[in-house]
């Protein structure tokens, strides 16, 4: 019996996808709107958002992520069928490869909110939402083509891959 109960415990464990930082119990689940409408009232608030890497820039203090938000489904995993509610930056203390985390590279990540950003002059536009990532996870690259679309029964086949 406590045979089982450990092979059980294994097998559980396997299923998880995500890092334990993305488990956190500080995560709020506030949408992008919320703070895009009021980022000071959200400060310092840990949230869990994906999206679709843009670009992806060194600055002096670490990295500088630009992304694309979208929802994020029942796996954590950025919901690119639905709409895109627009762009947040976010800034890493340290440096992420750009060979990992490159343009349209789905990802999530888990951070402190730290406002609207200044970044006027890296991105065009000052007033995305910024957060200070505490973990960023990027996805597999060919999960969907090889299991979603041609596959939809193997959908839980690539958790083990």
């Amino acid at each position: 019996m406590k045979f089982f109960l450990v092979v059980v415990s294994f097998l559980l464990s396997a299923c998880s996808t995500l890092p334990s930082a993305f488990e956190s119990a500080d995560i709020q689940a506030l949408t992008y709107a919320q703070v895009k409408r009021d980022a000071e009232k959200h400060k310092n608030t840990y949230v869990k958002w994906g999206g679709v890497v843009i670009d992806l820039k060194e600055v002096e203090s670490g990295s500088l992520m630009h992304v694309m938000f979208y929802p994020l489904d029942y796996y954590d995993r950025p919901d690119i069928e639905k709409p895109s509610e627009g762009y947040f930056l976010i800034k890493s203390e340290k440096k992420l490869d750009p060979k990992i985390y490159f343009s349209s590279r789905e990802i999530v990540a888990v951070g402190a909110i730290e406002g609207k950003t200044d970044y006027s002059d890296t991105y065009g536009s000052a007033g995305l939402p910024m957060i200070n990532a505490r973990a960023v996870h990027a996805w597999p690259v060919a999960y969907r083509e090889n299991y979603y679309y041609y596959c939809p029964t193997c959908y839980f086949k690539q958790l083990f891959w």
